[in-house]
């Protein structure tokens, strides 16, 4: 297990376990199922690298945080669109309280997937629905896909995501 640590922050990061693999195998999907859509679909660190060569995995965790797994850019959008990938299991899942903290704004979006299921929800929809989830684990909250399933605003599909991506107004 890698431990990343500075003198305020410890975060247990194991590359080897299901739940690790699970996750980054989703976003990876999400990747690249949203690349031959829009001009220009990144992983956030390598965007984020790309920006500046020289930041370190904790700094990159830290982003990441904030801005989320993938960076979505095209000359048709009004601004650049972040997602962070949540691999929802089987039965329950947890949710970090970071996230709800870090990851909010106009351009920010969840992509909860399961088996072949994808739902997009506003940072913004999510994070006020999670902050009433019990929070009965240190630092996160359960909750299951009816959690997903029952949100009245959310995307249930990539398409009708694109779609209302490709409608958006500046602020």
């Amino acid at each position: 297990m890698q431990i990343i640590r500075n003198s305020r922050h410890k975060s247990r990061f194991d590359p080897k376990s299901l739940r690790t693999i699970r996750g980054l195998a989703f976003q990876k999907s999400i990747e690249l199922e949203l690349s031959p859509l829009f001009q220009k679909v990144w992983n956030s660190r390598e965007w984020f690298l790309q920006q500046d060569k020289c930041l370190t995995d904790y700094q990159l965790n830290v982003l990441e945080h904030t801005w989320g797994d993938v960076v979505i850019t095209d000359s048709n959008l009004p601004y650049k669109i972040f997602v962070e990938c949540v691999s929802v299991g089987e039965n329950r899942s947890i949710f970090p309280e970071h996230k709800i903290k870090k990851f909010e704004g106009v351009n920010k979006y969840y992509c909860f997937g399961w088996d072949d299921d994808k739902r997009f929800v506003h940072s913004s929809v999510w994070n006020s629905y999670a902050r009433k989830l019990p929070d009965t684990m240190e630092n996160y909250r359960p909750f299951t896909r009816k959690n997903i399933t029952g949100l009245r605003s959310q995307f249930a599909c990539v398409n009708s995501f694109v779609d209302a991506m490709f409608k958006l107004e500046s602020v």
